[in-house]
C-alpha cells in the first residue's frame, strides 16, 4: 500500500517522473555493451573419450589443444620450440636434460603448474604413444628438483628427446595435473583440468551434440608469434562451441546461412557449393596433407599371415582411393612412401608391384580359409568413410569374404582398441588417416612400431623393425638416417606392416567475418577472431 501511494505521488510530479525514467534507463542493460563473441565450429563427430593420451583420434587431439599445453612444440619448419618450458640445458654427455618451467603457468582451477605435474603427465603419455614408448625405453629416471625444475636422465644418448616432448600430432604429450595424470593409461580420465588457453565447460554442452569452451583469462601466452603449436596462444574469442553435424550438407547450409562460423572437415565434393559464396572462404587447413592407411590386426587370422597381408598390399592402388575420396587431383598426390610426401625421408625404396593377379596369388599362398573378415567402417568421417568404401571393394575383388561393421567415428576409435577376437567384437582390418607430421620419420610414425601388445592398434611384433628404429633414433647424421629410413621402408613393405593409400589435402570453410584461421596439422583456434 505504501509503495502504491509513493508511485501515485511520483506521477503527480513531472519532475520526479523524469527522475524515475532516468533511473530506469540508467540501470537497464546497455545496448552498446560488448557482446560475448562465440565461435561456432561444425565437427563431423565429437569426442566421446575426452582423453588425448588414451587414443590417437584427431578429435581428442584437437580437444586437447584447446585446454592443455605442452612442454615443447614445433613450428611449421619442424623446429622444436619451448612452450611451457622457459629454459633447458643438456649435459656434455647428452644424457641429462634439465628443464625449468616459465613463470605464470596455472591450471584452470587456479593451482600452479609444477614439475611433478609435468613428469607424471609425460610418464602417462609414454605408456601408449609410440614415440613415448621409445623415449621411455631409453630413460633411466625422471627427477623432480623443485616446483619449477625437473630432469630427464637417459641410459644412452637419444636424438629425439625434444622432438618427443614437442610432438605436434597424435598422441600429443599434453600436461595435466598430477592427480589426473595418475589415472592408469588403461582408463580414460574424468577430470579435464588443463592449463591451456581455453577451459572446457563440461556442464554447458550436450554429450554427442555440443562441447563448449571458454577463454581462460589467467593464461599467460608466450611473447613469440604463434606458429602451429608454438608461440603465443592468444584466445581472441570468449567462447568456442563445437557442434556435431553428422550430415555434411546440413553443415554446409548452416554455414551459408551464418548459423555457424566454420566447418572443420569439408567434404571435397561439397567444396564447389561454398567456393561460389562471397561470404565464405574455403581453405586447405593442413598443407602437409593427410595420409590414408590400411591397418591390419596382427593378433588373429588371416592377417597374422604375411601372405594375406601382401594380398591386400598388392591390390591397393592409391589413386583409386584418392579418386574415391577427393576426385579433384589438385587436392591429392599419389605418393606411396610410408613417410610424408616432401619430407627428408620420402623414398621409393621397395615399392610393391601392384596388380590384382599378383594379389590373388598371394592370397592363394596364404592360410586364409575363406572365413569372414571383419572390416570396421567409420561412416560419418568425411575422410575415413569414403576410403573405407573403396577398401571393401578391393578386398572382395581379391577374394576375401568381407563382413563390414559400420559405426560412427567415435565408436570406431574406441572399438579399434579392443584386442578381442573378431567374432567377439574385435576386427581384422580397418582404414584410418594420419596427418603429415605423424609420419615424417620412422620414430614419430607409430604405425611402424613392432612392440606387439605395446604397439599401436594392430599390435605387430617385429623386433627387427624396433632395432632399426632404435638405430635411426641414435644416429645424428642425416645422410646415415636416410639410409636407415630406406631399410625400414623395405622391411615395412616386405612384411606389409601397413599400406599407405595416398596423400590428400583436407579442407575447411569459414565465414568471411572470421579472421586468423591458419593452415596447421591440427585444429588450432587460438589467434582466431570474429568480427
Amino acid at each position: 500500500m505504501k509503495i502504491a501511494n509513493w508511485l501515485q505521488s511520483l506521477l503527480r510530479s513531472s519532475g520526479k517522473l523524469l527522475v524515475l525514467i532516468i533511473l530506469l534507463v540508467s540501470t537497464a542493460p546497455s545496448g552498446t555493451a560488448a557482446a560475448e563473441t562465440v565461435l561456432r565450429v561444425a565437427k563431423t563427430s565429437l569426442p566421446r573419450i575426452l582423453d588425448p593420451h588414451f587414443t590417437t583420434s584427431f578429435t581428442e587431439r584437437d580437444f586437447g589443444y584447446l585446454i592443455y599445453d605442452t612442454l615443447f612444440s614445433v613450428d611449421k619448419k619442424f623446429e622444436v620450440k619451448p612452450q611451457m618450458v622457459d629454459r633447458w640445458t643438456v649435459s656434455d654427455d647428452r644424457l641429462t636434460y634439465t628443464f625449468t618451467l616459465r613463470d605464470g603457468l596455472l591450471f584452470h582451477d587456479g593451482t600452479q603448474v609444477k614439475s611433478t605435474d609435468c613428469v607424471t603427465s609425460i610418464k602417462r603419455w609414454a605408456q601408449r604413444d609410440g614415440m613415448g614408448l621409445k623415449l621411455a625405453a631409453l630413460t633411466k629416471e625422471w627427477v623432480v628438483v623443485d616446483d619449477k625444475t625437473f630432469r630427464l636422465v637417459l641410459q644412452q644418448p637419444y636424438e629425439f628427446v625434444l622432438a618427443s616432448l614437442g610432438k605436434v600430432s597424435s598422441s600429443v604429450p599434453f600436461i595435466m595435473p598430477e592427480r589426473v595424470a595418475k589415472t592408469p593409461i588403461t582408463e580414460p580420465i574424468k577430470d579435464y583440468t588443463g592449463s591451456g588457453p581455453f577451459v572446457f565447460d563440461r556442464g554447458a554442452g550436450t554429450s554427442g551434440v555440443k562441447l563448449v569452451f571458454h577463454r581462460f583469462d589467467k593464461y599467460v601466452p608466450r611473447k613469440e608469434p604463434a606458429e602451429w603449436a608454438s608461440g603465443g596462444k592468444i584466445a581472441k574469442v570468449d567462447t568456442i562451441e563445437w557442434i556435431e553435424f553428422r550430415d555434411a550438407m546440413t553443415a554446409v547450409n548452416a554455414l551459408a546461412k551464418g548459423e555457424i562460423d566454420m566447418i572443420h572437415e569439408l567434404p571435397h565434393d561439397l567444396a564447389p557449393l561454398l567456393e561460389s559464396d562471397p561470404k565464405v572462404k574455403v581453405m586447405v587447413y593442413n598443407e602437409l596433407g593427410q595420409l590414408g592407411f590400411v591397418r591390419f590386426n596382427f593378433l588373429f587370422p588371416p592377417f597374422n599371415d604375411v601372405n594375406a597381408r601382401r594380398a591386400v598390399l598388392l591390390a591397393v592402388k592409391p589413386k583409386d582411393f584418392l579418386e574415391g575420396l577427393v576426385g579433384n587431383s589438385k587436392y591429392y598426390e599419389d605418393c606411396r612412401s610410408i613417410y610424408s610426401c616432401g619430407s627428408p625421408y620420402e623414398t621409393n625404396a621397395n615399392l610393391p608391384d601392384i596388380g590384382l593377379e599378383q594379389a590373388k596369388k598371394a592370397l592363394k599362398a596364404s592360410s586364409y580359409d575363406g572365413s569372414p573378415i571383419v572390416q570396421f567402417h567409420a561412416t560419418n568421417s568425411a575422410t575415413i568413410g569414403p576410403l573405407s568404401e573403396v577398401l571393401t571393394r578391393v578386398l572382395r575383388e581379391v577374394g576375401f569374404n568381407v563382413q563390414v561393421e559400420a559405426m560412427d567415428f567415435q565408436t570406431f576409435t574406441r572399438k579399434r582398441l579392443t584386442q578381442s577376437p573378431p567374432a567377439q567384437g574385435g576386427w581384422n582390418i580397418a582404414l584410418s588417416t594420419w596427418t603429415g607430421p605423424d609420419v615424417v620419420d620412422p620414430v614419430v610414425n607409430v604405425s611402424l612400431g613392432g612392440e606387439g601388445l605395446r604397439a599401436q592398434w594392430g599390435w605387430p611384433t617385429f623386433p627387427e623393425m624396433e632395432k632399426l628404429r632404435d638405430e635411426f633414433a641414435r644416429t645424428p647424421d642425416l645422410h646415415e638416417r636416410k639410409k636407415i629410413a630406406e631399410q625400414i621402408q623395405k622391411l615395412a613393405f616386405d612384411q606389409a606392416i601397413y599400406i599407405p593409400t595416398g596423400t590428400f589435402k583436407a579442407l575447411a570453410a569459414y565465414r568471411d567475418n572470421v579472421k586468423g584461421v591458419v593452415s596447421a596439422p591440427a585444429l588450432m583456434l587460438w589467434g582466431v577472431s570474429k568480427e
